[in-house]
């Protein structure tokens, strides 16, 4: 009856509105980036650097190399399919990953992860959707999400 969702289109029988982006990061360990970055990130680095994406439609690192090199970059990548287990995969050293901002911030500002090319984040936005059926409770779940949205996306 209702989701949050990466797509603005509607599903049939529903209503779709913007509720923010969610910001992803792309890092590492310190250990990381000096071993596999310390000649920079480029191409030709990000192309032997093990990444890390969630399943096989994860094409957030894709989009995040395409923006950082302005080249298609094939991607040597570990599969996790957890947004907790890409935090410790990178505080771990095992890759570099798009991480949500509000998962990573903490381990940014103390130094246990770094930013590949710091400032360049990936704000993906996110939608609610509902079914249009006059439904208290949904009402009640739309406006929680919204303020939910409101203090954790960025706008």
């Amino acid at each position: 009856l209702a989701a949050v969702t990466g797509t603005a289109r509607p599903a049939t029988g529903a209503n779709s509105s913007p509720i923010g982006a969610m910001r992803y990061v792309a890092a590492a360990s310190p250990a990381f980036v000096q071993r596999h970055f310390a000649q920079g990130v480029g191409a030709g680095t990000l192309a032997q650097a093990p990444s890390l994406v969630f399943d096989r439609n994860d094409r957030l690192q894709d989009r995040w190399v395409r923006r950082a090199v302005r080249k298609q970059v094939s991607l040597f990548a570990h599969r996790l399919p957890s947004t907790q287990a890409f935090v410790d995969a990178c505080l771990g050293g095992i890759g570099w990953g798009m991480n949500p901002w509000h998962m990573v911030h903490e381990h940014l500002r103390s130094g246990r992860l770094v930013e590949l090319l710091p400032g360049q984040h990936l704000d993906v936005p996110l939608y609610w959707q509902c079914a249009t059926l006059p439904l208290p409770a949904l009402e009640r779940l739309g406006r929680c999400v919204q303020q939910a949205a409101g203090a954790e996306l960025v706008r």
